[in-house]
């Protein structure tokens, strides 16, 4: 009786996540689970990420994923704080104590971890947490628990962080719906018996001279994107996506970022070897127009969408958003928000302005 009684609970808990999981699809930011955020790069590399501060000191909690099939989840931790390298870092979940991991030891196993393309971890001190049977255990603890403490070792007295667990298990629920993982061997919580295959995704160029000849020729063209520092390119996200028709969409950076934003150009080149730029429809107080740059560019290579976010101030609170959906010929567009007040208050797309499609009034 009991056992039917935790299976319901837990078919329960899965339909509630489900339920918050859905409201959330077709937003124009990523939602947020109590303090855990989500994010996926363009590449298709996906994580939830939660960030704690006490009082001086900062630790970011970062569960990782990569699109290939055998990928497995990697956690990253980060503090600013030096530690010890005699001492140990200790995890606990509701005060059971799971493993007290030396620095040195950390330190030795992080150059056989290899980092996934397109990851960019945040500035201090990081580790990756030992990889395959170590990282399952301590997630099924966290999943089960309500909060995972993390004592690092620093100077004078250790360090104790605290960190919610709530939040943690829809974070993970929206990267196995993300990764198209959701009924599968391999995902983190929405798992079943389905086939485990690589998750939907793009192939992330860090070097412009890895580029084919003629998309690198119409890159250049007319605005001399390609001015820009090789070793800045590999930081901006540059992918390249295959479509259903052996057609390849590139986006790459066009140019320099400037203060809040960086534009990018699609080029997309087709099986028969043609290479064309793309243009983007938007709206304007005259009336619709088209622009090539989309702006601080992301790329769902699950819905064969791109979301673009021209900020107007260096918090992001006003600006232009947009959306695009691949039609098989060219990007339509499905989406536009605007915000013109530029306050320092903290405003997502979602709470902005409705530009397109227009709006439909009761006759």
């Amino acid at each position: 009786m009991i056992y039917g009684l935790s299976r319901i609970f837990l078919a329960f808990s899965l339909w509630l996540v489900s339920a918050h999981l859905a409201s959330a699809e077709g937003a124009r930011s990523n939602p947020v689970f109590e303090t855990w955020s989500v994010d996926c790069s363009n590449t298709g590399l996906c994580l939830t990420s939660t960030y704690v501060r006490e009082q001086a000191a900062w630790l970011d909690f970062r569960l990782v994923r990569d699109w290939p099939a055998q990928s497995g989840a990697l956690i990253r931790l980060t503090t600013n704080q030096g530690l010890k390298a005699d001492g140990s870092i200790r995890f606990s979940v509701d005060g059971q104590l799971l493993e007290e991991l030396p620095v040195a030891q950390l330190r030795e196993i992080q150059p056989s971890i290899t980092t996934p393309r397109g990851f960019v971890p945040i500035g201090g001190e990081g580790f990756w947490y030992p990889t395959g049977a170590a990282t399952k255990a301590l997630l099924t603890a966290m999943h089960a628990g309500k909060e995972l403490v993390v004592e690092l070792p620093v100077e004078p007295n250790a360090l104790t962080v605290k960190v919610p667990l709530s939040g943690l298990d829809p974070a993970m629920a929206w990267l196995d719906r993300k990764q198209a993982r959701d009924g599968t061997r391999t995902a983190l919580l929405l798992t079943g018996d389905g086939e485990t295959k690589d998750a939907p995704h793009a192939i992330a160029i860090t070097d412009p001279d890895l580029l084919p000849p003629l998309v690198a020729e119409n890159w250049n063209f007319g605005r001399f994107c390609s001015d820009i520092e090789p070793a800045m390119f590999a930081g901006l996200g540059s992918v390249a996506a295959a479509f259903p028709d052996n057609s390849t969409l590139y986006l790459l950076p066009c140019g320099a970022p400037a203060a809040f934003n960086i534009a990018y150009v699609a080029i997309l080149a087709s099986p028969d070897g043609k290479v064309r730029q793309l243009s983007f429809a938007r709206m304007s107080d005259a009336g619709p127009t088209a622009t090539d740059l989309v702006y601080n560019a992301k790329w769902n290579p699950k819905e064969l969408q791109l979301d673009g976010l021209f900020a107007a101030s260096g918090l992001a609170e006003c600006g232009i958003w947009n959306r695009w959906k691949w039609t098989g010929l060219t990007f339509a567009l499905t989406e536009e928000a605007t915000r013109s007040t530029c306050n320092g208050k903290p405003s997502s797309p979602d709470e902005w302005e409705t530009t397109w499609p227009p709006r439909k009034y009761d006759e």
